[in-house]
């Protein structure tokens, strides 16, 4: 990679790994398709869909690229300047222009998810087809400013979302409509919610993370610094927060460089660091 990398992906026996300067890297080879860091990412039916956001020309797109063909370079941020509504994403199967900042984007088989910053969340088939779309969960306005935003979405049976407050909306997968909303007691502002079937784990900017199961937390846990990345490996949550591995339930051990993603590789756990290296998780 030329730079550190931000994400890997899995589409059948297909390696994507992202890097934090929207540098796609498959099979030894990096693309820029994009003209600048990529947001949020996720693997389809139909490739890989992806999000860029400029913050300082105003302008968001959302395309998705095959990957069973090479991926090509696409225009630099200084052209973009240059042709900001007609650039879109280079060799993309299709790209539309975003009428706000996407803040949640998750995709499984044929469904695509995403929410838009003070607009709703959205459902497309991979070939952006629309199925629903339905408006932001209502909250409580005795919250702080932006806690109502949404930080994570979630696929299992239905459709989880999850605010920054702890709010939890449930909806249904096939329509948009609501099945139950409920919301988690914690004085913190969250980050993301990681998922294994009916169980969640709740990261707070502040460093806590929380275990729940229904309307119930488990555990809470005070980490040195937030968790950057967390996964359920059938008996407890591994974590990487900083420079630490951590076992929710059990202990932790300090590690030299940052970890950056959990990664299960032949029945042991992997931390892919910024570095680009892959080292066994603490055990």
């Amino acid at each position: 990679m030329e730079s550190a990398p931000w994400k890997v992906l899995f589409s059948g026996e297909t390696e994507v790994l992202i890097d934090v300067d929207g540098g796609i890297c498959i099979d030894g080879k990096v693309s820029h398709p994009f003209p600048c860091q990529i947001s949020h990412a996720a693997i389809c039916d139909g490739g890989l869909v992806a999000t860029w956001v400029d913050h300082e020309l105003r302008l968001a797109r959302m395309a998705l690229l095959r990957l069973d063909q090479p991926l090509k370079d696409g225009v630099d941020k200084g052209t973009l300047r240059k042709n900001r509504d007609s650039t879109m994403v280079e060799g993309a199967v299709w790209c539309h222009s975003l009428e706000a900042e996407p803040l949640s984007l998750v995709a499984k088989g044929d469904l695509v998810i995403f929410a838009l910053w003070q607009r709703g969340i959205y459902a497309t088939k991979s070939d952006s087809t629309e199925i629903w779309r339905t408006g932001l969960p209502e909250i409580n306005e005795n919250l702080p400013k932006g806690f109502e935003e949404i930080c994570s979405i979630i696929i299992v049976e239905n459709i989880h979302v999850w605010t920054r407050g702890g709010s939890h909306l449930v909806l249904d997968k096939k329509s948009g409509d609501e099945i139950s909303s409920s919301v988690i007691e914690i004085e913190a502002d969250l980050d993301n919610v990681y998922h294994f079937e009916d169980k969640f784990l709740l990261s707070s900017k502040d460093g806590w993370v929380y275990s729940v199961e229904g309307e119930n937390i488990l555990v809470a846990r005070h980490l040195r610094g937030c968790a950057n990345h967390a996964a359920f490996d059938g008996a407890d949550w591994r974590i990487i927060c900083w420079r630490d591995d951590v076992i929710l339930n059990g202990g932790s051990t300090t590690r030299e460089n940052l970890g950056v993603q959990l990664i299960e590789r032949e029945n042991q756990w992997m931390v892919l660091d910024n570095q680009g290296h892959e080292t066994p998780h603490f055990d």
